[in-house]
């Protein structure tokens, strides 16, 4: 069943519908948290709050794009209230080893520590970018949709982070070669 079918059940009031829903978007949801807050706890109350404001927004919902990037945007504004309320700072962004392939001379789980600390150290709005444009899978569009910037500011970004991620990992090879 699609997106906009579970909608239109749930709209008519079908709870079946709004768990399956959830099941089918509670993971990843909850794997973006996790990767802005780098705390458990934090990720799963952030979670059970979008999940909230999804069951009492939804007929908000205007399918001007994806039911999926609607839902990044209210995870991302969820993360960014929460954070404001804390008074803290968004936090690290761990990406897979599939987000950039590095050619080092190192084992694989090596590489992959070497790629994490390398993009632990990259600013927020590049880590931001590259998780959800490598890691989510997002196109250009959705990421500037989710992000609140321009296709053309993504791009940039994009381009930046992964300069700067191939530099801070050439580094390392060098230090460790």
């Amino acid at each position: 069943m699609e997106d906009k079918d579970l909608i239109h059940k749930i709209l008519e009031g079908d709870e079946f519908a709004l768990e399956e829903l959830h099941k089918r978007y509670a993971r990843q949801i909850y794997h973006y948290i996790y990767t802005e807050t780098r705390n458990y706890d934090d990720a799963e109350e952030i979670l059970q709050e979008v999940f909230y404001k999804v069951s009492t927004k939804l007929n908000q919902f205007k399918r001007r794009s994806s039911f999926k990037t609607w839902i990044y945007v209210i995870t991302r504004n969820a993360i960014v209230d929460y954070y404001r309320k804390q008074e803290n700072q968004l936090k690290t962004i761990p990406l897979q080893e599939e987000l950039i392939e590095h050619n080092g001379g190192f084992e694989r789980d090596e590489s992959l520590t070497d790629l994490q600390h390398s993009i632990e150290r990259l600013p927020l709005t590049y880590r931001r970018i590259l998780h959800l444009r490598y890691i989510e899978g997002f196109s250009l569009l959705d990421t500037a949709r989710i992000t609140g910037v321009s296709v053309m500011s993504v791009k940039s970004t994009q381009k930046r982070a992964k300069k700067m991620l191939k530099t801070q990992l050439d580094e390392g090879v060098a230090c460790n070669g």
